[in-house]
């Protein structure tokens, strides 16, 4: 008795040890694998088998009496009675206890299989089988002794196998998932560059005289009072000048509106040589120029610059027009409080100023 109650608690703690080595399979074969070489040691066997069926496929894995795994052929008679077993839900016993099972004495006795036990588990929908042997006659009597053990042995692989499926399925779905969120990711990212870049698009149309190409009136209002807020707070003059194009009315009369527009573009390039790329340049009207500069230059100096920028532009052998405008230069105070508005309908009225001058001169 108390034997046997010391063999009870070996066998306990065996299977507490399996299980907890369960716990740190991460697949089908690992699981095999620690089942096929706890099989002999829980069992005393001579060698055991077990096979598992995932829903698709079938994993056999056989061990001999050293813990070395074996090949399986296909007409295996423990594979056979594995299946078996499986198939009708029940436990095989050989060859005392079921001597219907398919194999007679004689051929167990040539297969050099004394006792022989199959098992399936779980009972109900079983997944797998494990399958034992002896080849010493004297455990023929304690085959059905062995059962229990062998139902906690298949109730726990079946738990690691549903374990690992879970982890599996688990793992299949956040690896799933992750790719989700990062196909999410990467297109969310494509459709920010895309909005931005409509974006930046729309604000640059905004802001965009689309016949010249440079601003327009609102793009410089936009650009030219950064400018000036940063002359004013570093204390540097700054100038605005106004241009405003003459007998643009009467190109326009005399050759029509295409010519008209091809001396509004000839007097943007004009500017466009005559000031840097850090300067503000728009056409903010029909014929109308606005240039915000910071530039320490004088407004005679300025206007010269231009007048010579006017001079080296090189017209068309056929172009019909002369090109002469008007201008109003004002130099900006850093330390006024007046707007760039306010300069702007200063040397607005100094260009008038200076194109009725010019009229009433000829």
């Amino acid at each position: 008795m108390a034997q046997g109650t010391a063999e009870s608690s070996v066998v306990l703690r065996r299977l507490l040890a399996l299980a907890r080595d369960f716990l740190q399979a991460s697949d089908l074969g690992g699981i095999l694998a620690l089942a096929g070489r706890a099989i002999p040691d829980l069992l005393h066997s001579d060698g055991s088998l077990l096979v598992v069926h995932d829903g698709e496929r079938e994993f056999v894995s056989e061990f001999g009496r050293h813990h070395r795994p074996m090949p399986t052929p296909e007409a295996s008679a423990l594979l056979h009675h594995a299946r078996r077993a499986m198939a009708d839900r029940t436990p095989i016993l050989l060859p005392a206890i079921a001597p219907d099972s398919g194999m007679r004495e004689d051929e167990l006795t040539a297969l050099g299989i004394a006792s022989l036990i199959a098992y399936p588990f779980p009972p109900v929908r079983p997944v797998g089988a494990l399958v034992s042997v002896w080849y010493r006659q004297g455990y023929r009597k304690e085959l059905a002794r062995l059962i229990p053990t062998l139902r906690l042995l298949g109730e726990i692989t079946g738990a690691a196998l549903g374990n690992v499926s879970f982890r599996k399925s688990l793992e299949d779905r956040i690896v799933t998932k992750a790719s989700e969120i990062e196909e999410a990711a990467r297109l969310h990212a494509v459709e920010l560059l895309r909005r931005d870049s409509v974006e930046e698009e729309i604000h640059r149309i905004s802001v965009t005289d689309m016949m010249t190409g440079l601003l327009n009136r609102r793009g410089f209002f936009l650009h030219a009072e950064r400018s000036f807020k940063l002359a004013r707070r570093l204390q540097v003059p700054s100038v605005l000048v106004f241009i405003d194009i003459d007998g643009l009315k009467a190109i326009n009369d005399a050759y029509g509106h295409d010519v008209g527009d091809d001396l509004i573009v000839d007097m943007a390039h004009i500017l466009q040589q005559c000031f840097r790329d850090a300067d503000v340049i728009a056409r903010i009207g029909g014929d109308e120029f606005a240039v915000f500069t910071i530039d320490t230059s004088q407004p005679d100096v300025l206007l010269a610059r231009m007048q010579q920028s006017l001079a080296e532009y090189a017209l068309r052998p056929d172009c019909p027009y002369r090109i002469s405008f008007s201008t109003g230069i004002v130099q900006c105070d850093p330390g006024s409080e007046q707007s760039l508005s306010d300069y702007l309908l200063q040397a607005d009225q100094l260009m008038y100023d200076q194109k009725r001058k010019r009229l009433s001169d000829s």
